[in-house]
């Protein structure tokens, strides 16, 4: 017996930094994202009466070009995460995982939130088909998913994701539809995993204050969207990043994502946006690629912007 399941990566524009609770992977602060229809996992479960242990392999699908090399440890995480949801429904039996994505892993595009959202999905499908139990609500199918990945929960929901403690809910704003893409600075795994970097920040001088900022910019956020200005938003959205990425480079043992080819596409988009008083919204998630997203009626700037960065990166 098989199931099937996919789910979207998602952009955080005010981020989700530190956790309250590692152990049940809550957010120490306020977050907003963005969902990547798009930019998606794909998640296979095979039941397999001969195994002793659920095992995971890489899926071969069409539509996900990037097979992810798990090593040792990202598996079990995987694989740890099935079994979690297995005894919620005291399920004993074993399955081979299958997982691959239509875009890299690693590299700061939230593979991990994909990832963890498309296996919780398709294990909550397979499970409740096997077990004959009631179908579950997509909240709580999500507040599962944030146990293996924080930030899946977000995955599971949208366009527009709010995230608060145990709280996770799609949110009505103006911009119901936005265009994306990500100019990719590199595909490589990122040596400061973005787990790692939740612990390292706590000891950067700026974490001080940065639940408050992050709440006063989600605030002033939502209320520009509100009001339609995005070009407020815009500033808003870069200084947040900013913020995060400040965290990195001032923790106690400091990191850095943003690398040269990073700074000059961020170069041009500042400047883009000042000779022409518009532009997209900017962010990086933790990694050096760069996302950007534009309203319904800049798609002429979206379809150029993106022909030009093409010359020299690869676009997603």
């Amino acid at each position: 017996m098989k199931w099937q399941a996919s789910a979207p990566a998602n952009i955080a524009l005010i981020k989700y930094m530190g956790k309250s609770s590692a152990a049940n992977n809550l957010p120490a602060n306020i977050s907003l994202s963005y969902t990547l229809e798009h930019l998606r996992s794909f998640v296979e479960l095979e039941l397999n009466n001969n195994l002793t242990q659920d095992q995971w392999e890489p899926l071969q699908d069409s539509r996900a070009a990037f097979i992810p090399t798990l090593n040792a440890n990202a598996q079990q995480r995987y694989i740890n995460h099935l079994v979690f949801i297995k005894k919620q429904f005291n399920f004993t039996g074993h399955f081979i995982i299958r997982s691959a994505n239509n875009f890299p892993a690693g590299c700061g595009i939230a593979s991990s939130a994909a990832s963890f959202a498309a296996l919780t999905l398709c294990a909550v499908n397979a499970l409740v088909e096997l077990t004959q139990r009631e179908p579950l609500r997509i909240l709580a199918i999500a507040n599962l998913s944030r146990q293996g990945s924080g930030s899946s929960c977000r995955s599971l929901l949208g366009p527009w994701v709010f995230w608060q403690g145990q709280t996770v809910e799609a949110i009505e704003l103006p911009y119901k539809h936005l265009h994306h893409f990500v100019v990719v600075i590199t595909e490589q795994h990122k040596n400061i995993t973005s787990s790692e970097a939740h612990q390292r920040v706590l000891t950067s001088p700026l974490y001080a204050g940065r639940i408050e900022r992050a709440e006063q910019r989600y605030q002033q956020l939502i209320a520009a969207f509100n009001q339609q200005n995005w070009s407020k938003a815009y500033e808003i959205v870069w200084q947040e990043f900013s913020d995060m990425h400040a965290l990195f480079e001032t923790a106690a043992q400091p990191f850095k994502y943003i690398q040269t080819e990073t700074q000059e596409v961020l170069d041009y988009l500042r400047v883009y946006w000042e000779n022409n008083g518009d532009g997209p919204l900017v962010t990086l998630d933790a990694g050096p690629n760069v996302h950007v997203l534009f309203r319904d009626d800049q798609i002429a700037m979206f379809n150029a912007m993106k022909k030009e960065f093409a010359t020299n990166y690869m676009i997603l």
